[in-house]
């Protein structure tokens, strides 16, 4: 019997916490630097609160709501950081870069979906923190001189590096 999607107030709550990422996309599309920063900022306290209120409500984790948590992660943390850096360069670099992040985040995502946890660590750098990480890589092009190709060139290839690593560990917080 195939299971069927439930789409319940834990499915709905996942959904919203997609929000900002969504608003980061938009705003990235614009050319809204700063606002596109701040949403995707605000995405990881959206899916920190988001977690925070699950475990306090003792909701389960349904197979809706595991897959739902990982297309709104793909949205926020990998497509949302993508159009945030093609706002401020298009160099061929850099494109090679988001080429690598994408792919690196997709396996990322996929792995975490299959092994999910170990011993209380994300096995490589959990997506959410590109919520962190390319708002700081825009402040610090920003008050560098603009070396955007090589600064985003160069965050999007570790960054990436760190996603797939399976030495680096994290432990969950919360």
């Amino acid at each position: 019997m195939t299971e069927r999607f439930q789409a319940d107030r834990y499915v709905g709550a996942t959904f919203l916490r997609g929000v900002p990422g969504l608003i980061a996309i938009a705003a990235a599309a614009l050319h809204s630097i700063l606002i596109a920063g701040v949403a995707l900022v605000l995405a990881v306290w959206a899916d920190a609160l988001a977690g925070w209120i699950a475990r306090r409500c003792s909701l389960s984790k349904t197979p809706s709501v595991t897959t739902t948590e990982l297309l709104v992660d793909l949205v926020c943390f990998i497509w949302a950081p993508a159009q945030f850096v093609l706002a401020q360069t298009t160099h061929p670099a850099a494109l090679a870069g988001l080429a690598v992040f994408v792919a690196a985040g997709l396996f990322r995502l996929a792995r975490f979906g299959v092994e999910g946890l170990i011993n209380g660590r994300y096995r490589g750098l959990p997506v959410t923190y590109n919520g962190y990480i390319f708002p700081l890589a825009a402040l610090a092009n920003h008050y560098d001189g603009n070396h955007a190709p090589a600064l985003f060139a160069t965050v999007l290839v570790v960054v990436s590096a760190l996603m797939v690593s399976r030495k680096l560990t994290v432990p969950e917080l919360g």
